[in-house]
């Protein structure tokens, strides 16, 4: 059995396997096996992924019949991998040389079910613009409770190591839901099952930032508020306590019909008392966008008081509020 599994989804992104498939094939941790889910790409991925098979016996191909999401193709990783860890990796993303080794010497060594490295590269599509080195506001490493992980992080699925038992004990899966932010629901559920989370600061992830991608897409504001949704159900479904968590985040929402707004105003409805007690793990955009939607008792008063787009109505409030302290 290998030690850890790296699981990556693969969509119509032929131009930049090469690169994300060097990068983990070098690792320094050589007892690792490598699925590849093709999820019915129209390019030449599944040719690029069969001739990286024939070169190296660790790297293993599934192709599925039919397009079904970036959740469905992980899921499918999550059930043909066979190592010790699983690792889940962007297919134009890449790591560097020794990311695996040291996530998977510091899961032994904290005994941990989920680790957490906070050290990534942003890598531009724009050649004009710079690699920015980031560590999501940590300043050192250590344990840290799961709503202050979620709260820096997000749904950054790339910065965890999992352990394979783990996720299977307690049947944590993707969600398959339409658009993104379906890393939402599994990183915190993973999290919130254990008591705490080890952070440290590794080898780097280099994460590319190109134009078309899910994360980039004007309505993924929306998608999170899906993703909180079924996790504020399933935590509640399992009986699990919902102090102390993080439990909502708006992203750069447009709440520009009124299915939106009945979704974030039922959301919202829900998670206030416990946003309250924890203000802490929130921005003030999700705090602006809760008062607004529980304030208002329906989309027409919503929209007579606020602007559709609640980046403009944060930014007026924030201008509103220097002019008073001028």
């Amino acid at each position: 059995m290998p030690k850890v599994t790296v699981v990556i989804p693969v969509y119509n992104t032929g131009a930049l396997l090469n690169r994300t498939l060097e990068s983990v094939t070098r690792q320094t941790l050589t007892d690792i096996e490598i699925v590849c889910v093709d999820d019915c790409s129209t390019d030449d991925s599944l040719a690029i992924l069969n001739g990286w098979a024939r070169r190296d016996a660790r790297v293993r191909v599934i192709a599925l019949p039919e397009n079904g999401g970036v959740s469905r193709a992980r899921n499918t990783g999550i059930d043909e991998s066979r190592g010790d860890f699983i690792y889940f990796l962007d297919s134009d993303d890449w790591i560097d040389d020794d990311y695996l080794e040291a996530m998977y010497a510091k899961a032994l060594e904290t005994g941990q079910d989920v680790v957490v490295n906070a050290n990534y590269v942003k890598e531009y599509e724009d050649a004009g613009k710079k690699p920015q080195k980031e560590g999501w506001g940590f300043t050192e490493p250590g344990f840290y409770a799961p709503a202050i992980v979620q709260s820096h992080m997000l749904c950054v699925i790339w910065t965890r190591l999992y352990k394979r038992d783990y996720l299977l004990r307690n049947d944590i899966r993707f969600p398959i839901v339409a658009g993104g932010a379906e890393d939402i629901y599994f990183t915190a559920l993973a999290e919130v099952l254990q008591p705490r989370s080890y952070v440290f600061f590794g080898p780097y992830h280099h994460y590319w930032q190109r134009t078309g991608s899910l994360f980039h897409q004007k309505s993924n504001g929306y998608y999170y508020v899906q993703s909180y949704r079924m996790l504020y159900d399933e935590l509640v479904a399992r009986g699990i306590s919902l102090e102390g968590l993080k439990l909502f985040h708006c992203g750069m929402i447009e709440v520009d019909s009124e299915e939106k707004f009945e979704l974030l105003r039922r959301l919202a409805l829900d998670v206030n008392p416990y946003v309250h007690q924890h203000i802490e793990y929130y921005t003030g955009h999700d705090l602006l966008l809760l008062a607004a939607v529980t304030e208002s008792p329906d989309y027409a008063s919503y929209l007579a008081q606020h602007h559709r787009n609640l980046v403009v109505d944060y930014l007026r409030s924030q201008l509103i509020n220097k002019r008073r302290h001028a």
